[in-house]
């Protein structure tokens, strides 16, 4: 199937159909025909070439291959995760609990490698032996600094301890919190020593010294996420519950919680992706919720162009870069599907890209990938009228 998209220009959160889709600005009709003749014929010369080519990499694989194993018990759970980039440093943490009545026994490893996964010490002591919450995960700073955070949890004694990294793992550094997170700290992107987390009360916290020490900014905060220039987004709810989503205020602050501005109301969910902030926002009626749309951090919003969805459905950002935003709408019902729509440079106008994606839930996983080195062209599922699964490429 040859996929073409034309226009000019929530994660707000059968069968699967493997599309390889190109957004493109010609017209279809015989340079369609042609591109797909030249693929045919292209594929036809390298057949013989590629067979050939394959000869011997078994054994090549079986000598560049190496196994180590890690001892999980049962209901336990590993995360892995890579520290920098080009350093070969690699952490894996392993993680056994078990819910004792109003308390849970957990007991976790931690592996360091620094030869890209060949070898492993248990390094375990670093952290005391203290049992790390899988919820939280491995938290790696994107900038490539070898910063690492490990989220412990004292339920002997009661209370959270941070575990903190700036040499790639090889050692840590233990902090008690005065708070008990609800979510994975998140790494400022200008400046990786600045921290953010919400804590179960769902207030919002910031450290400036990579969590040696922690200022509460907010209270009643819903969701929040980092934005260009340390700017901090958030959403809240002055009655202090985040249930009742459509009637949340967006706010923002560029000086770390010293003063906060009010950009959207009536808000349901919010994301940034690239230079645009993306708001689904609750119509006049209450029952269904549009897309807006900023370009200037929330200063001037204009309503997307897309189809409305009701308490049913459901908005998801795809991925988003300075250019473009990929957006999946759900269908109405309980199809699973949706349609893929592609915005122009501003973010307004949207043209239909692909039918019948496949993307169960708002938040759920989807094997959406884009293709950074060509503009405009994306993979991902469809689910077929019939449930069946095939495989299908296209080029604009």
């Amino acid at each position: 199937m040859l996929c073409r998209s034309f226009h000019a220009g929530e994660n707000l959160s059968g069968g699967a159909h493997r599309s390889f889709v190109n957004r493109g600005f010609g017209s279809a009709g015989e340079r369609h025909s042609l591109e797909l003749s030249e693929l045919s014929k292209r594929s036809a010369d390298l057949n013989g070439q590629t067979c050939t080519s394959l000869l011997g990499t078994e054994s090549v694989l079986q000598n560049h291959t190496h196994t180590f194993t890690f001892r999980v018990r049962t209901m336990g759970s590993l995360s892995l995760a890579w520290v920098g980039d080009g350093s070969g440093v690699l952490l894996v943490l392993t993680t056994f609990q078990v819910p004792v009545f109003m308390m849970r026994f957990g007991q976790s490893n931690l592996y360091r490698s620094e030869d890209y996964g060949k070898t492993f010490k248990d390094v375990t002591h670093l952290i005391n032996h203290t049992f790390i919450q899988n919820e939280f995960g491995i938290a790696i700073s994107s900038d490539h600094s070898g910063k690492v955070i490990l989220t412990g949890d004292l339920s002997e004694i009661g209370g959270f301890r941070l575990f903190r990294s700036q040499d790639f793992g090889l050692s840590f550094v233990s902090t008690d919190l005065p708070f008990e997170p609800l979510i994975q700290m998140l790494y400022n992107p200008g400046d990786s020593n600045t921290l953010l987390t919400l804590s179960i009360m769902l207030d919002l916290w910031l450290s400036v010294d990579f969590g040696a020490t922690w200022r509460k900014i907010h209270d009643s905060v819903c969701l929040v996420r980092w934005g260009p220039k340390n700017s901090i987004y958030f959403t809240t709810n002055s009655n202090g519950s985040c249930n009742n989503k459509g009637m949340l205020e967006l706010r923002k602050t560029v000086d770390y919680g010293r003063s906060f501005s009010i950009i959207a109301t009536r808000v349901y969910s919010f994301v940034l992706g690239g230079r645009f902030v993306l708001a689904s926002i609750m119509t006049g009626t209450g029952t269904e919720r549009t897309i807006h749309v900023s370009l200037d951090g929330g200063e001037v919003w204009n309503m997307a162009q897309l189809p409305t969805v009701n308490h049913e459905q459901f908005y998801s950002i795809l991925a988003a870069n300075q250019d473009m935003i990929f957006m999946h709408v759900d269908d109405p019902g309980d199809s699973r599907v949706g349609t893929i729509y592609v915005s122009d440079d501003r973010g307004i106008v949207f043209s239909k890209s692909l039918e019948r994606h496949l993307y169960t839930t708002t938040g759920s996983d989807t094997d959406f990938t884009t293709v950074t080195s060509l503009r405009g062209v994306y993979m991902t599922s469809v689910l077929t009228e019939g449930g069946s699964e095939n495989a299908s490429s296209a080029s604009a």
